[in-house]
Parts: C-alpha cells; sequence; structure tokens
C-alpha cells in the first residue's frame, strides 16, 4: 500500500486530506460524511498523491490553496448539499448532505465544476435516474422541502400575480463568482419592474438576513408602493406557486424555482443557467446543451452530492435524505412554538 494511503477498519482504503481550516477538524458531521467519503483529515504537509481540503471559497480557502499550489497537490473543494437542514449552519445546524469537487466549485464559473461536467457530459438518458428525479422533485414540492426549512408548511403565500426579486447576503462567494454587486441587483429589480409594468413585486428575503445574521442586497429604501421586502418565512413552493415570473442573481432558489416549473430570470452564472431553462442575461457560451428539468435535477441532486443518513451513520440516496429532512422539518414545525 501506498504511504500516501492508510486502511479503514472496514478495509476501505481512504486517501489522506489535508485542511487548514478548523472546521473541517470541529464540525463533527462534516468530519464524517469525508470520512464515509473516502477522505482521512490530516493536518501537515501533503504530498502531489494527497488532497487539500478547502471550503468552496470561504475566506479561509486561500490557506489550503497556498499550501496546494507549492506541494502541487490537487484541491478537493468541499460545500454543503443542496437540501441542507432546518435552520441555517450559522445557527449551528450539520448539513445533511456534502459536495466533494474536484474540479472547482459548482457557483463559480471561473471553470467547470464536477457538477457542470455532469451537466455537460452524463447521457442523463437513464430511466430508471429520470424517474427517480420525478419522484423527488415531486417529494419536495409536497413535503415543502429546501435547502433551509424553518418555516410552516401551512404559511399563505400573499394573492397570486407578483414578480418575485431573490435578494442574497452581501458577501455571499456565488455573487462574487458570477461578477455580481449590488448595482447587480439594482439593475435586476429595474427590469423586474419595466418588464411587468403594473405587478407586484416582492423582494424575497435570505431566511441569514432575517435571522439577523448578514445583511442582504435590499433595505427599506428599495422598497416604493408596488416593491416590498417579504422576509415571512415560507415554503418557497408556496410562494413560487402564485408567482408570475422569478428574478434571481445566483441563488439556489433559481433551481427551486426551475422545478416548479419557472423559467427564471437570472442575471449571474450559476450552475443551473446554460442550459435551456432559464431565461440568462449573463449567457456563458461554454454551455450549450438543451436539458429537462429532470436531467438537471438527476445531476445536482442524485449524481453530484453526498447525502448522509444520521440515524444508520452512512452515505445515503436522496431519497433517504428527503425522508430524514422531512421528518426533522416536521417535528420543528410541530414544536418550535
Amino acid at each position: 500500500m501506498a504511504d500516501t494511503q492508510i486502511q479503514a477498519a472496514a478495509g476501505e482504503t481512504l486517501r489522506r486530506l489535508y485542511v487548514f481550516n478548523g472546521g473541517f477538524l470541529t464540525q463533527t458531521r462534516v468530519r464524517r460524511i469525508l470520512t464515509l467519503a473516502g477522505y482521512d483529515i490530516r493536518l501537515g504537509k501533503p504530498t502531489g498523491e494527497d488532497m487539500v481540503g478547502v471550503w468552496g471559497q470561504s475566506p479561509t480557502s486561500g490557506r489550503g490553496e497556498a499550501v496546494a499550489n507549492r506541494t502541487d497537490t490537487p484541491v478537493l473543494r468541499v460545500e454543503d448539499a443542496f437540501l441542507r437542514s432546518v435552520q441555517p449552519g450559522r445557527d449551528g445546524e450539520p448539513p445533511l448532505g456534502l459536495h466533494l469537487d474536484k474540479s472547482g466549485v459548482h457557483f463559480d464559473p471561473a471553470s467547470p465544476s464536477d457538477l457542470e461536467l455532469i451537466l455537460r457530459d452524463d447521457p442523463l438518458d437513464d430511466t430508471a435516474l429520470l424517474n427517480r428525479a420525478r419522484d423527488c422533485m415531486g417529494e419536495l414540492q409536497r413535503l415543502h422541502l429546501s435547502k433551509y426549512n424553518a418555516f410552516d408548511a401551512a404559511t399563505p403565500a400573499p394573492d397570486p400575480g407578483y414578480v418575485v426579486v431573490i435578494d442574497q447576503t452581501r458577501g455571499d462567494a456565488s455573487v462574487k463568482a458570477s461578477g455580481a454587486d449590488l448595482n447587480t441587483f439594482r439593475e435586476m429589480l429595474y427590469y423586474a419592474q419595466d418588464e411587468h409594468p403594473g405587478a407586484r413585486i416582492l423582494i424575497k428575503t435570505h431566511p441569514e438576513t432575517a435571522a439577523g445574521h448578514r445583511g442582504g442586497y435590499f433595505t427599506a429604501a428599495d422598497c416604493t408602493d408596488r416593491v416590498s421586502l417579504f422576509d415571512t418565512p415560507i415554503s418557497p413552493c408556496a410562494l413560487f406557486e402564485g408567482a408570475v415570473a422569478v428574478y434571481t442573481v445566483s441563488s439556489q432558489m433559481g433551481f427551486e424555482a426551475i422545478q416548479m416549473g419557472h423559467k427564471p430570470v437570472v442575471f449571474g452564472q450559476p450552475f443551473y443557467m446554460g442550459w435551456g431553462l432559464s431565461d440568462d442575461r449573463k449567457p456563458l457560451d461554454r454551455r450549450q446543451r438543451k436539458l429537462t428539468r429532470a436531467q438537471l435535477f438527476a445531476g445536482a441532486m442524485i449524481l453530484y452530492p453526498k447525502w448522509y443518513d444520521p440515524h444508520r451513520d452512512r452515505l445515503c440516496t436522496l431519497e433517504t435524505a428527503i425522508e430524514t429532512l422531512a421528518a426533522q422539518a416536521r417535528a420543528w414545525r410541530e414544536d418550535h412554538q
């Protein structure tokens, strides 16, 4: 056995993953998912046969990137999966799954990520896979599940006929990666009003902004007789059901809008744009393939993530992850008051 690898208790060979961010050491769930996915977290100096783990494009990722460059070691970029938890991570709740990307970051268009390569190159024509995707999309809508789920599924949406403009948190790495800034959000709000004269505009506040963790790009100063901030905790499914249009820069809610049958207007370059399912105001020329909603969902939710079953302490399917999150969300929705 090469000295760059160790043997797991169950006989599985783990690849050494050197980290330079304390979160990899202190977040038990993240460590466990990485171990189950075949990585042995280490401190020290890697060799070219090891890997360096960094958290997406967080402020600390530069440390690992610098070491990887000096030692000619490949990088593994770790991110929360698209179904995360009931409460936001800043409230201390662990993730239900991770993205482990050897090529890039799903939200950064500078280079293709593993997810983009799946969406670009995988046939995505397996009938069983696409049936699973359709069934899981239906379950997420039936159970009112999203990335974060601290809302009452029975909360009613406003009277239908409105346009949803999705806010994000300032400093969001996906906004920066898309080359967007405050002016992009202002431009988006302008076009939402201009392209839908007379319609009400609801600016959907990010849950972390509503919880007081991080500010958003929109404030009360952006409100008019047509434009209002909407910070009520609500199911995205319920919100999108009454919408006539959805505008976003790079929010994951744009992906959820696609699942609900919308063709969101996208001002950034998130993973779900460029496949014929969105109105892209900043096109990415290398993305030319046309996908169905089921194909996009299969790539992003079934093939790409590593899902974790906390009750059996093992990696699991998306279906099991949905069952787990549904139980956690149901408990919170019944008991939080």
